[in-house]
């Protein structure tokens, strides 16, 4: 699935309060890192994708390769580092090694920053950021890493049961997918280049999104869903013609592990197609209607449909399912994810994680990420783009934070 114009790699940021000594910090990828075998080993493709890969140990492994330093230009702040994650993002990991890297970049503001970037045939986003997160410790003084807790999957718990409702109502969700239209053409679609362009948020206490959802009957969820299609709303309409009753869907990964589950790398994860509700509506009436999409997936199948889905194809060849995937990518827009992070503060090598912000790929011919992460009490959104379609993602930050006001000021 990986493409010049679509790196499917997971790309993680950790804000450090105070820097750290590198050294400690190779100490502690060998310790709790490079104790996975996936991390030392490298993938390698059969003739002409016709077959599976495989994985195979790579004999030259050297951890100086894959864990780097980096200096921001001054004066070494947020959007200096927005910049550098854009230029990681944007480009390939080296295919003749294991498909991950670390930077530590030693002076973001008056404190350090490390980017993370993992290729998605090692896991998925769940896993990556519970791995990633499992390196720190909640107190400075730690010694045992912290394994944070999965979070909980959209829908009904998987089990049993779970496959039975998933066959029970299989004909159904293929009929959607299959007849699906493809999603409007907007400023949003179009040719992909190679360059990428991140940016996020101020951190946005959860407590005012909490009291905003209670008081609209809502979920902190359906409250920062709706402010995303708020903010495509309002940036569309700058670029496009917004029609009423205008959706664009984003994909949205689902989270397929029980609570139970212990912290496994590896792919599991469904997808459900979610409309957007992005034409002109009042706050309250985006809100409704997406709470109202919103709960009819959580009360399907889709979700574990797709993911069965994904198993089959990814059980024949690389082509037959980059196929699909485009194919899939044609009815949408954007892929959204939104994950809870700690609650409490963490510490890498005795440094205070301020704040975390992570990526999924978008994959196929998607040109925008969506990333909903939040940490110790406080929400941050992130935002990849293609930067050939979309110069300006700050703007549809900017109208992240107008549409949330929006919501709150209704809300009152």
């Amino acid at each position: 699935m990986d493409s010049p114009t679509n790196r499917m790699n997971v790309v993680g940021v950790l804000m450090l309060r105070d820097p750290v000594d590198f050294a400690r910090l190779g100490r502690l990828l060998e310790e709790r890192f490079l104790v996975h075998d996936r991390f030392r080993q490298r993938s390698v493709e059969s003739f002409w994708q016709l077959g599976l890969p495989r994985w195979v140990e790579h004999e030259a492994f050297r951890l100086e390769e894959h864990l780097h330093r980096a200096r921001l230009p001054l004066p070494g702040d947020e959007r200096a580092l927005q910049r550098f994650v854009s230029a990681v993002m944007s480009a390939p990991l080296d295919r003749s090694r294991p498909l991950w890297e670390f930077h530590y970049v030693e002076n973001f503001g008056s404190g350090a920053a490390i980017v993370a970037r993992l290729h998605h045939c090692i896991g998925d986003g769940v896993a990556l950021v519970r791995l990633l997160l499992s390196l720190a410790e909640p107190s400075p003084n730690g010694t045992t890493a912290l394994a944070p807790p999965i979070p909980k999957a959209v829908g009904k718990p998987i089990g049993p049961a779970g496959y039975v409702r998933a066959l029970g109502s299989a004909a159904a969700t293929l009929g959607k997918l299959a007849f699906m239209s493809f999603d409007p053409h907007t400023r949003l679609k179009g040719r992909l280049g190679v360059e990428k362009l991140v940016t996020w948020s101020h951190p946005i206490p959860l407590d005012d999104v909490r009291r905003a959802g209670k008081a609209l009957a809502s979920t902190v969820n359906d409250v920062l869903l709706t402010a995303v299609a708020g903010a495509l709303h309002r940036y569309l309409s700058r670029h496009h013609a917004v029609t009423t009753g205008m959706d664009v869907r984003a994909v949205v990964p689902v989270n397929l592990r029980g609570d139970d589950d212990p912290a496994t790398l590896g792919n599991r994860f469904g997808l459900v197609f979610l409309p957007l509700p992005v034409g002109p509506a009042g706050a309250v009436e985006r809100l409704r209607e997406l709470k109202r999409r919103m709960d009819r997936i959580k009360r399907s199948a889709e979700a574990m449909v797709v993911f069965t889905l994904l198993r089959v194809f990814g059980a024949t060849s690389g082509l037959v399912e980059a196929g699909v995937v485009r194919l899939l990518a044609k009815k949408a827009t954007a892929v959204m994810t939104n994950v809870p992070g700690p609650r409490e503060h963490l510490y890498l090598c005795g440094s205070r994680i301020d704040d975390v912000v992570f990526w999924v790929p978008q994959s196929g011919r998607l040109s925008l990420g969506v990333s909903i992460f939040s940490y110790v009490g406080r929400v941050r959104i992130g935002i990849a783009a293609d930067r050939g379609l979309v110069s300006d993602p700050d703007q549809i930050v900017a109208d992240f934070h107008d549409a949330l006001a929006e919501l709150a000021g209704a809300a009152v």
